[in-house]
């Protein structure tokens, strides 16, 4: 099964109590469970076939279908960095914080937007591999900082 990761940041929210109707088979079936899923996600150019034990998702005790809420999409995410070894957006943030940046600053020293900086810190952006490097080596070399910093 392919997961279309969301694009533009407008998950829709459910919030209604459980028991939902189904939109597939229209029973008033659909609850909370715990499941092993196996989802095929692409990023970065490249598809990746990821296992998450414990998804907890709604799913229609009828049909079985599944209803994939934006707290499923970010146990997936989560489950796509882990896999990918990607910083988390708690550790980009908190290691921008270390370094006492405001988010504006750490952008204009990567040359990415305070937008983006923003996307990757609550997570409605995953990172290239190629710029997870760059912000490591950016928090971790104190002379990369500088060299970057010169730049600007």
């Amino acid at each position: 099964m392919t997961h279309k990761l969301p694009t533009n940041g407008s998950r829709k929210r459910r919030d209604k109590p459980f028991p939902w109707h189904c939109l597939n088979c229209l029973k008033e079936e659909v609850r909370p469970q715990t499941i092993r899923h196996t989802v095929e996600l692409k990023h970065d150019g490249r598809s990746y076939q990821i296992e998450i034990p414990d998804l907890t998702i709604p799913k229609c005790g009828v049909c079985g279908k599944l209803v994939f809420t934006t707290g499923a999409d970010d146990q997936v995410l989560a489950a796509l960095r882990r896999h990918l070894r990607l910083l988390s957006p708690e550790q980009i943030k908190s290691r921008r914080l270390a370094l006492g940046l405001k988010k504006k600053q750490l952008a204009e020293r990567l040359v990415v937007t305070a937008a983006t900086i923003s996307r990757w810190e609550t997570g409605a952006l995953i990172q290239t591999r190629a710029m997870d490097n760059y912000l490591r080596v950016y928090f971790a070399v104190p002379e990369a900082r500088a060299i970057l910093q010169e730049a600007d």
